[in-house]
């Protein structure tokens, strides 16, 4: 019985395959893909871009940071999102986001580095993306950068 079953198996998947196959992979993997369609639906990105933050801390030490390094894998297990969620509304945010939310970057910035700051600045990196060379950027040469916002962290103190 146990070797009718394994036979059986054998022409199933050996039946599978050439139905994938005599179909040119139009039911890979049994779903639609728009990235590897041949249709129009994916088109790979031409240009890319990242935020950081420019932390003085009150020794006067500077602090690069990306919103992704504000949470560790303790205390956040997601992947980053409250990280970015934080830095676009205390920065990018209109005045009463920016008002509720910067002191809550503010403080996760000082825990992340574990020192008290006194100056933030974001700053916006953007690179042009062209999948003809190798690497498709170089990330040590933005093709802009932008200065978004600088404030003092602490300024009542």
């Amino acid at each position: 019985m146990e070797a009718q079953e394994l036979r059986l198996a054998k022409y199933f998947t050996a039946g599978i395959s050439f139905l994938l196959l005599a179909l040119g992979g139009s039911l890979w993997p049994f779903t639609w893909w728009d990235m590897y369609s041949t249709g129009d639906g994916y088109s790979p990105p031409t240009e890319v871009n990242r935020l950081e933050l420019h932390v003085v801390d009150s020794s006067g030490q500077q602090h690069v940071l990306r919103p992704m390094d504000l949470y560790t894998l303790d205390n956040d297990t997601s992947n980053q999102t409250p990280g970015h969620q934080l830095v676009q509304n205390a920065i990018e945010g209109n005045a009463e986001q920016q008002a509720i939310y910067r002191p809550y970057l503010i403080q996760q910035i000082e825990f992340a580095l574990d020192t008290k700051i006194e100056q933030v600045e974001a700053w916006r990196y953007f690179w042009q993306v062209d999948f003809d060379q190798q690497p498709p950027m170089d990330i040590h040469q933005p093709a802009q950068t932008v200065l978004i916002d600088r404030f003092a962290a602490h300024p009542t103190d």
